[in-house]
């Protein structure tokens, strides 16, 4: 999925890496990111919004997202399960590096000052 195909999801599946990239207590976002590499041209994020609790690895291998309840997600990979409770849930795939900041994450890029 391109960035400007971005939008609010019920479910994901895909093979790659993905890692805990940032999570902020400002509107309570989680984000999971894939990053570019030899196999892979592009980069893909993933967003949790509204987050209530997170039970995730840091790294994993494969990611497949299943809503399973009215802010409850269950997720899963290669040897690995884990849940995320949250009101949304949304994906962007584009060609951004590897610090770009993210076309989902509400509250700017990666070097914003904090907020005063």
């Amino acid at each position: 999925m391109r960035a400007g195909d971005a939008g609010q999801q019920e479910s994901f599946l895909s093979d790659r890496k993905f890692q805990l990239w940032r999570y902020t207590v400002s509107h309570g976002q989680l984000l999971l990111r894939s990053t570019k590499d030899d196999d892979h041209p592009t980069r893909v994020d993933v967003l949790f919004k509204n987050v209530h609790a997170i039970d995730l690895p840091a790294s994993m291998d494969g990611l497949h997202i299943h809503k399973v309840g009215p802010q409850s997600y269950r997720l899963r990979g290669n040897d690995w399960e884990g849940q995320v409770q949250a009101g949304v849930l949304a994906v962007a795939e584009d060609e951004g590096s590897y610090l770009d900041p993210s076309p989902l994450f509400l509250g700017g890029g990666e070097d914003d000052p904090p907020e005063r």
